[in-house]
């Protein structure tokens, strides 16, 4: 028996799509046998493996195929533990490893990472509400299937609207538009979709909304955000939740997406380590 499970884990395709992992390994290649069977140019009939580790990881390994497996653009020689955001490629092929994160753990640039972007942002964090009560109440089989469910929702309008997610951090999602690439109408556009989303959605979850100035890195470890600004989002996330909003919104992010007049004032508020009282806002309830 493994000494603690894995996170939960899965692989997204660039399509859109999401191949969940299991405690058991996931075999990758051409033939129907497969646990993820893939009938595309440049795989191998049993292409390559990905398998839970004793320290609950994840692990990938080639299975002796023609082309070769590519772990973050290096042709894989041995076995190689994953981290979330890694790049698989098989073949002409590209898969991204995610996995739900320690919540408490902050995401560090590894000493080869490289400043990609330094500028204005807005930040996102959408977290689940009562999932520990919920866990409890339910079991965790049917709790992580509820997340499955949630995520598999969610996640599109994210994409679609050219969001990226950062980490998966156990029950929430961060994730990021860029001001120089994406206009503000369309980031409103996306949160007014996820304000829609939260009367269907199979869990009930908090917005979180800010916007900054923050440097993004990159590097072996994965892509790393950095800046007070991103601090101030995780900080705000907590010291909002007896407002009861469900949808909330920085002065700074209801300013830039021109929502002060659609919104509902909540007044100002204190946020640990940053200086004075700040003004919320928020959307639906």
């Amino acid at each position: 028996m493994p000494e603690s499970a894995a996170p939960q884990a899965w692989l997204e395709f660039p399509d859109g799509r999401m191949h969940w992992l299991d405690q058991n390994a996931c075999t990758i290649g051409r033939i129907p046998s497969n646990t993820l069977a893939l009938d595309q140019p440049g795989l191998s009939r049993s292409h390559a493996m990905i398998q839970p580790t004793p320290g609950g990881g994840w692990l990938l390994t080639d299975l002796r195929s023609t082309n070769g497996t590519y772990h973050n653009g290096l042709r894989l020689e041995q076995g190689a533990t994953l981290r979330d955001g890694d790049k698989i490629e098989l073949g002409d092929t590209t898969l991204t490893f995610r996995c739900q994160q320690n919540a408490n753990a902050a995401p560090e640039a590894g000493a080869t990472s490289v400043q990609i972007h330094s500028g204005d942002c807005w930040l996102l964090m959408l977290d689940l509400i009562g999932h520990t009560a919920h866990t409890h109440a339910v079991g965790a089989e049917t709790a992580s299937a509820d997340f499955k469910r949630w995520l598999e929702l969610v996640r599109p309008g994210l994409v679609r609207s050219g969001g990226t997610i950062n980490a998966y951090l156990g029950d929430a999602l961060f994730a990021y538009w860029r001001q120089d690439r994406h206009p503000a109408a369309k980031v409103a556009a996306a949160l007014q979709e996820l304000v829609a989303f939260q009367a269907t959605a199979p869990r009930p979850f908090r917005i979180i909304l800010h916007h900054g100035r923050i440097r993004i890195s990159g590097g072996l470890q994965g892509e790393s955000l950095v800046g007070a600004d991103v601090i101030f989002l995780f900080r705000m996330e907590k010291s909002t939740k007896p407002l009861g909003a469900t949808c909330v919104l920085s002065e700074a992010a209801a300013k830039s997406l021109d929502l002060t007049g659609a919104a509902r004032a909540l007044g100002a508020h204190p946020v640990p380590s940053f200086e004075g009282n700040h003004a919320f806002y928020a959307l639906g309830n």
